[in-house]
């Protein structure tokens, strides 16, 4: 019995064991290890492709192999996803490798662009938004971000108005909204914190949107009347950890130089001035002659100053970044240091930039995700020192220092002029050095409760800067008889502390057809900004260039303190219908400490709506859908403020160290005055912005563009008022003035394939702005001394206009009175027209007041970008074209004008200027004397005025990557160099040898620093 009780449970065991066995081989049939391939249209493996197995929680990304595996059931469903592609759904048939090959989604239909407090779908926007991505920062090999715009979004206007070491460049958008105090320039923010456009390394930045309406913009309220540059920095994904370096190499040149003449043709045309003039001549025959041979070299000399300042420095910069990328299911995260260094075209100048950056996401609690964000960089500016106290103003007396003065003679002394030698200057211990350090830190917790929809997100932000400046000029030696001293030192030192803390709160619902997204939140923003300065003058040596070193007696210091705040409440509701009609309504109110009580608060609302024709039933039906496959149609009105407008314009402030006799007898007590009555009741510039705009795509998202039309209406903007002089006090500003920006933007893209392997893109844009001043202060018309006039635009040209140059006397002698006597009037002179007078006709005379009128205007009507790109299986090429135009531009004094005040000689004047064995009536340049700034024919007129429009080539590169089968082999993904050219050349027809983009001095005291061409070489690796 025992024994068949034991055999039974032996069949038992059995049984079961073989019926365990028989459900593994079944499950074994079913589930399975599915590998699988991932390629692009041209079978290049594609890395972090999501594969998820649909309806769970089953996936895996691809190796950098475009590799995956992962288990899954035969006949289960893989989701293939990518950002950029179309994604796909495969089914699971077999346990062969799956090859996918993923196809580019060129309608962009997913695409995401970042906007205030979050991300919205690019075909439901409702607002004016243009985007530029880090592919599009890529390739310009410059230093600085904002520099890197131009030409790539319209609306967008940027001016690189310098080169030296650290510049950046000036952007604005949709025109010149303002002419006070408060500025033009955007609202930035870099993950959210408020900080400038070139606080970020370039390498670091993930896209760049730009809130160019009312719509998109505000939602930011009283700080974004001039448009919002919201920057997203790199973030890390899942799958395998990937580090990338990148560098450059590049050498600087100026883009244009004037072509001054030698010593001996300076010579020969100084004298002809002086016979011009009815003058002896300057120069004997044998001193021309000692100039030509160069026989003595320091008492004749031929040098070119300029020419020698912008050679003295070796022109060298060169960049380099590296990241690290990685993470997994719960946790992301992204490290990037940099380094720039940019040597100046100039000795002893450079700029050096040490930035790190730092993100991380991670799911630290089911539904709970914290985003910790870390920007910082260190910056040193060094540059030589001398009078004037700056490099722009050495190179801009160099201009004026002619050959004739030698640089550095044969005994070690120098040649000068007055006080100025660039030579002696870069030979002395003099030296400008600002050091400044900044780091912006950020922490972000997202909850997405249990109410399907529903998040609430915290942020606290902090952003420290602080600086170190000195500047240094020393005892400087030109030669036994000059020494230029005593020796001063400036010192300043400065902090800036900003603390940000906001709560939002986001519900999204769809409801059938109807989908709903609501946002509220509120924020408090501080700012604390101190300032230290010292100076002293008189130190024992060249050496000792501390504070403490200098003369006790001459010491003089200042300090500052300045404090705002601002607390928000805001919100959002973005409404659609089948993704179809869609609604989007803002509204922020804002409270300033800049303002008074009563006056502080502020409401900022805007709405939006937009029209997806090419959802509606009726376009799908039609023939034309297969053509326009995207159209959408959609406008915009809103109030946006500016509150930058100083820390305390409102109150009254009262000025020590006037002190008073009081008494008998009287003995002097210390005392106080209000200087300056400013107006308790003024408050932020409002800017009202309409917008329509059309978004199209065709032929499959291959053509696709944007046009938008707005009207811009600024208005309180802050200006002095006049009034009667028996107030005894100045008076400030008050809200009194507007300008209008009307403009029409249009971007346009072409995506084109011939075969499989050749590529090209051409994507233009142009932006057309009127602008123009509404109103001025007490209901004047025109403000001539401010150029100013109602109707005009901001920064008008106001002058004579003229007719040409006296040919001889007698037209001379039958002229209309002119500005002078006719005394003292020569043939060769510039003729100015008699075009009004007290009954507005003409008076036969020439005057200020009735003989003036509006010649241009220094604000560009218009600007333009052209893209163009390509690409053949490993090479690469990109061309970027960027241009101004509309506008003109005075350059004077030394740059402008012959023999100004000891000045130097241009080739084209020489050659160009009236004679009188060829009395040219439109000769470029007048009679030849010596000027000042007195002189008949240097008053402001068209005769001098210039066309300042340009087209510019501003970048093109050539790259190559090298293919993979290659780089694996040495352990690299990926691998590319290339050459690239910035500022390569200009067509433009300004003044020969000065470029119309460059901001130059005039008057007495020029100072410039030349745009530079940037020629370079880099390197790209990925492991």
């Amino acid at each position: 019995m025992k024994n068949r009780l034991e055999c039974m449970q032996s069949i038992r065991f059995l049984a079961v064991l073989l019926m365990c066995c028989l459900s593994y081989t079944t499950w074994a049939q079913t589930q399975s290890n599915v590998n699988g391939l991932v390629t692009d249209f041209s079978g290049e493996p594609l890395i972090g492709v999501s594969i998820l197995v649909k309806g769970t929680s089953n996936g895996t990304v691809t190796d950098l192999d475009g590799k995956f595996s992962l288990s899954a059931e035969m006949g289960n469903m893989l989701q293939i996803s990518y950002v950029g592609y179309i994604s796909q759904e495969v089914k699971v048939e077999s346990d062969k490798l799956l090859r996918i090959i993923m196809e580019e989604d060129t309608k962009k239909l997913e695409e995401v662009v970042v906007i205030g407090y979050g991300t919205q779908k690019k075909v439901n926007l409702t607002g004016a938004v243009a985007a530029v991505s880090a592919e599009d920062l890529a390739s310009k090999p410059v230093m600085s971000t904002a520099q890197a715009l131009a030409g790539l979004a319209p609306g967008l206007s940027v001016l690189q108005t310098s080169g030296r070491p650290g510049q950046g460049a000036t952007v604005k958008i949709r025109g010149t909204g303002t002419f006070s105090k408060a500025g033009t320039d955007p609202l930035v923010l870099i993950d959210g914190l408020s900080g400038n456009i070139d606080d970020v390394d370039p390498n670091d930045i993930q896209s760049i949107s730009f809130l160019k309406d009312a719509a998109s913009a505000s939602i930011y309220g009283n700080r974004a009347a001039n448009g919002v540059i919201l920057i997203e920095t790199k973030k890390g994904a899942q799958g395998k950890t990937t580090i990338t370096y990148s560098n450059s190499f590049g050498w600087q040149q100026p883009t244009e130089l004037p072509d001054f003449l030698p010593s001996w043709e300076y010579a020969e045309y100084y004298n002809m001035a002086m016979r011009n003039m009815g003058k002896q001549e300057a120069y004997l025959p044998e001193q021309i002659q000692k100039y030509r041979d160069g026989s003595d070299s320091d008492n004749y000399p031929n040098v070119n100053h300029l020419k020698w300042l912008l050679e003295s420095g070796s022109g060298f910069q060169h960049q380099h970044n590296l990241s690290i990328q990685g993470g997994n299911a719960t946790t992301s995260y992204n490290l990037s240091v940099g380094y720039r260094n940019q040597e100046g075209m100039t000795a002893k100048t450079s700029n050096e930039r040490m930035t790190a950056l730092f993100t991380m996401k991670s799911e630290i609690a089911k539904g709970l995700m914290l985003n910790l964000n870390i920007n910082a960089y260190n910056n040193k500016y060094n540059a030589p020192n001398g009078e004037p106290q700056s490099i722009d103003g050495m190179i801009g007396y160099a201009v004026r220092q002619g050959p004739i003065y030698a640089g550095q003679k044969s005994d070690g002394s120098f040649g000068y002029q007055d006080n100025y030698s660039p030579e002696a200057w870069l030979a002395s211990e003099s030296f400008v050095q600002n050091v400044s350090r900044n780091i912006s830190a950020s922490g972000q917790l997202t909850w997405n409760t249990p109410v399907d929809g529903l998040s609430f997100i915290g942020k606290v932000g902090m952003n420290y800067w602080t600086k170190y400046d000195k500047a240094y000029r020393a005892d400087t030696y030109f030669d036994e008889s000059k020494t230029v001293g005593p020796a001063t030192l400036n010192v300043w030192t400065a902090n800036n502390t900003y603390t940000t803390f906001e709560a939002l709160a986001t519900y999204e619902k769809q409801i059938k057809n109807h989908t709903f997204k609501l946002l509220a939140g509120t924020s408090v923003e501080q700012s604390n900004n101190k300032g230290l300065e010292g100076y002293r003058n008189t130190f024992p040596n060249n050496y000792l260039y501390e504070l403490g070193s200098g003369d006790k007696s001459t010491a003089t210091n200042d300090s500052s303190l300045e404090e705002y705040a601002l607390l928000s409440f805001f919100g959002r509701i973005n409404y659609a219908w089948k993704d179809r009609y869609l609604l989007e309504v803002n509204l922020r109110y804002d409270g300033s400490s800049r303002f008074a009580d009563g006056h502080r608060w502020g409401l900022f609302p805007s709405v939006s709506a937009g029209w997806r024709i090419s959802e509606e039933d009726f376009w799908k039906n039609a023939a034309v859908s297969a053509v326009v496959d995207n159209l959408k149609l959609r406008a915009s009105y809103g109030v946006l403020g500016n509150q930058n407008i100083g820390v305390y314009p409102y109150q009254q402030i009262y000025e020590l160290g006037h002190d008073y006799p009081f008494g008998n007898p009287a003995t002097l007590q210390s005392g106080a005055y209000m200087k300056t009555y400013n107006n308790p009741e003024i408050t932020w510039e409002k800017t009202a912005i309409t917008d329509i705009g059309l978004d199209f795509s065709l032929l499959n998202g291959r053509f696709s563009g944007t046009l938008d039309y707005f009207y811009k209406y600024t208005s309180d903007i802050l200006a002095p008022v006049e009034v009667s002089s028996i107030m005894g006090r100045e008076v400030g500003q008050s809200n009194v003035g507007a300008v209008s920006n009307e403009g029409i933007e249009v971007n346009l893209t072409y995506n084109g394939q011939i075969g499989r392997d050749f590529r090209f893109s051409i994507s233009p844009n142009f932006t057309w702005v009127r602008n123009a001043v509404e109103k001025l202060a007490n209901g004047a018309t025109e403000e001539i001394n401010n150029n100013r006039i109602v109707g005009q635009p901001i920064g008008i040209i106001y002058g004579y206009e003229t007719d040409g140059l006296f040919v001889d006397q007698a037209e001379v002698d039958a002229a209309t009175e002119q500005l002078v006597s006719k005394s003292g009037l020569k043939p060769g002179y510039v003729k100015y027209k008699d075009i009004s007078g007290p009954d507005g006709v003409p008076d036969g005379k020439v005057d200020a007041q009735y003989d003036r009128t509006v010649l241009g205007s220094t604000t560009p009507k218009f600007y333009y970008g052209l893209n163009l790109s390509t690409s053949y299986k490993g090479f690469d090429f990109s061309a970027l074209l960027q241009g101004l135009g509309g506008h003109k531009r005075l350059i004077g004094s030394y740059m402008a004008y012959a023999f100004y005040n000891g000045g130097q000689i241009q080739r084209w004047q020489a050659e160009s200027c009236w004679k009188e064995e060829n009395p040219d009536k439109w000769a470029e340049y007048p009679r030849l004397e010596t000027l000042n700034m007195n002189d008949t024919n240097l008053q402001t007129s068209d005769y001098w005025v210039r066309n300042a429009s340009f087209l510019r080539v501003k970048n093109i590169q050539i790259g190559y990557t090298f293919p993979k089968a290659w780089t694996k082999k040495i352990g690299l993904e990926n691998v590319r160099v290339y050459v690239s050219g910035q500022n390569l050349f200009s067509f433009n027809s300004f003044y020969k040898g000065w470029d119309p983009e460059n901001e130059i001095g005039t008057g007495d005291s020029p100072s410039y620093y030349p745009v530079n061409s940037i020629y370079s070489f880099g390197f790209n690796f990925k492991f």
